[in-house]
């Protein structure tokens, strides 16, 4: 399984793929087969691999979740809170972002876990993040080959929660991103689900 993360500014997409076929080809075999059960009316055991549908329903949303003043002790203005990707809400992903002066905090909910970080071939840098929590995870995406970003993937029971830090653009970070990411994670871990 893989998708795709664009780095700040970009539409964001995920594609998912099942060892049979992509997601589309499963979901459009589950209509035939359940059109298939209506029209006949007998009953019939369908195997293969359950997909998970498009949305966010069920995430843990970090807009409406994490006090504002933990944003701003953060140093990020929480007057500048973005909801998806240009105000776009995304499948798969419920994000919240907050600007600070060089740099963008971004908060990602989903079903997706660490282990499909470990899997996802657009991951890099894969490191473990101790003073975050068990199990927890920095990473960088391939693409990024400036080092404008980096990720800490925290486990949850619905998946993951990512803390995303992005160097705007023009703007020379001050300090290395995965040890800042690390850092936010760290005052973030008590307003996250486990």
């Amino acid at each position: 399984m893989s998708w795709n993360r664009s780095v700040l500014g970009s539409v964001q997409y995920c594609e998912r793929a099942a060892n049979e076929g992509s997601a589309v080809e499963v979901r459009g075999a589950v209509v035939l087969v359940a059109a298939a059960l209506l029209v006949g009316g007998c009953s019939s055991t369908v195997e293969g691999h359950a997909v998970r549908p498009d949305g966010v329903d069920g995430l843990f949303d970090p807009c409406s979740a994490i006090p504002d003043e933990v944003i701003s002790g953060l140093g990020a203005d929480v007057a500048s809170e973005e909801t998806g990707i240009l105000g776009v809400r995304q499948g798969e992903f419920e994000i919240c972002t907050w600007m600070s002066d060089w740099y963008q905090l971004g908060v990602w909910s989903t079903f997706h876990t660490l282990d499909d970080v470990r899997r996802n071939p657009n991951d890099t840098d894969i490191r473990d993040a101790p003073a975050v929590g068990a199990g927890a995870i920095t990473f960088r995406e391939r693409r990024d080959v400036d080092g404008n970003l980096c990720m800490v993937a925290i486990p949850a029971q619905q998946g993951a929660i990512f803390v995303r830090i992005d160097a705007l653009f023009g703007e020379t970070p001050k300090e290395e991103l995965c040890e800042l990411a690390t850092r936010q994670a760290v005052v973030l871990r008590p307003h996250l689900p486990n």
